[in-house]
């Protein structure tokens, strides 16, 4: 490809490289050939027709303008791929186009690209990091009370006499709670069945409700503080119209070989449900043992890289957080203004917020591909499958279709992420 143009300029400030190219009209020629090879496969009257043919079919297809862009940008992205080649650039970054021009075959072409190269960074320490944690144990008080919770799922409700409300009682309600006059779906239902203890509700609504008898109807008013409150009257205030429909009486099963037997399809004594519930216990311990060490020994590692990081890197980090929860949202039916109200927080907050976790995780990565690269490790073709289909999907890994999209250095990158966390993880020394 013969470019007339092709410069480099690096600027250190801000980690950007400036490219200014200039493409030969005969080698633009040769680019326009293969784009209408392409269009006229899919477009086009015929496989040989004239390119004027192919523009006036084509362009009915997607419209003049977007035909005119896709012909442009098919012309700049072979053009700035063959230039990153010749000029040793690998861009980390989508990089950014400048250009004022269609490109007209036998006609010079310019455009200029700023690309963000990987940041050159390293890690003071390639050793073992030290951690302070305190080890999750499986205790008798922690069997006995998941066993507690069990039973409690299996309790039964039967109607009981009629009396007045008061704490401690089980009851049946229709509720229809308010906040700021909307509907608030996880405290509203007809046939709420209420335990009303200050373990499961705010004394101010247990307060309100008290003293109400069978098929009374009465407005509530209670307030809940915040869960970022600064202030004692950072609360939200809520207003819940409550008809009581009846008292319940709760009736918890009492723990018997003869109740495990009918009920627990691995055990059939106390003794043998307990040894279960403890040996499940101990692989939730474990786990959640195995990422807490993960976790904190990912942060002490960040602590030791060296080197600077471009503002885009934080600016692309943080985006890319903001789209994941706005997908997120989408599957839920939520949009990003509901979010912010369930959350009670504004879009500055949130920035500041997103911001912060995608600046965390940013560095953390890079920490982690240091130690991978300076400790020299290697990625077997397993950890590359598995990396994608994460990433990807199952069966998605396909070496050579993810080098042609450009996805196989993402895929790349995070296998080197996991290779190198799981090392981290197995030397960690962890105290206390």
């Amino acid at each position: 490809m013969e470019f007339k143009q092709l410069e480099k300029a690096c600027d250190e400030a801000t980690g950007t490289v400036e490219l200014a190219v200039v493409l030969g009209g005969d080698a633009v020629r040769e680019v326009l050939a293969e784009f209408y090879e392409v269009v006229a496969a899919h477009h086009g009257p015929s496989a040989d027709a004239p390119w004027p043919e192919v523009d006036a079919a084509a362009a009915q297809a997607l419209s003049a303008e977007g035909y005119r862009e896709t012909r442009r940008d098919f012309v700049v992205n072979r053009a700035a791929g063959e230039a990153f080649g010749r000029l040793g650039v690998e861009p980390a970054l989508t990089p950014k186009v400048r250009v004022t021009a269609y490109p007209e075959a036998g006609c010079d072409f310019a455009f200029a690209l700023s690309v963000v190269e990987r940041p050159r960074l390293a890690l003071r320490s390639l050793d073992p990091v030290e951690i302070d944690m305190d080890e999750a144990r499986v205790s008798g008080e922690w069997v006995d009370a998941r066993i507690a919770d069990f039973l409690e799922s299996h309790a039964s409700y039967a109607d009981a006499p009629p009396h007045a409300v008061r704490r401690g009682d089980c009851i049946r309600a229709d509720v229809m709670t308010l906040l700021d006059g909307k509907a608030v779906p996880r405290l509203s239902g007809s046939g709420m069945l209420l335990e009303l203890t200050e373990a499961s509700m705010p004394a101010a609504f247990l307060d309100g409700v008290c003293g109400m008898e069978v098929g009374e109807t009465r407005v509530v008013d209670y307030a809940v503080r915040r869960p970022r409150a600064i202030s004692d009257d950072d609360v939200d205030r809520y207003r819940a119209t409550v008809k009581v429909l009846s008292q319940q009486e709760k009736t918890v099963p009492l723990l018997t070989d003869e109740w495990v037997d009918a009920h627990i399809e691995k055990a059939s004594t106390v003794e043998e449900f307990r040894t279960g519930v403890a040996r499940g216990l101990e692989a939730e311990a474990a786990l959640a043992n195995r990422d807490t060490v993960a976790r904190l020994a990912n942060i002490e590692l960040e602590k030791r890289l060296v080197g600077k990081i471009p503002d885009a890197f934080y600016q692309a980090a943080q985006r890319g957080l903001m789209d994941k929860l706005e997908r997120q949202l989408a599957e839920r039916g939520q949009t990003l203004d509901d979010y912010l109200e369930q959350e009670r927080m504004n879009e500055e907050e949130l920035s500041v917020q997103t911001f912060i976790k995608a600046a965390e995780n940013l560095r953390q990565g890079f920490a982690l591909e240091a130690l991978f690269d300076g400790r020299g490790m290697n990625l077997a073709e397993s950890d590359l499958a598995y990396a994608c289909e994460r990433a990807f999907g199952k069966g998605s890994y396909n070496p050579e279709e993810l080098k042609g999209t450009g996805k196989f250095r993402l895929v790349e990158s995070a296998a080197k992420r996991m290779v190198a966390l799981n090392w981290l993880a197995d030397t960690a020394i962890a105290k206390g």
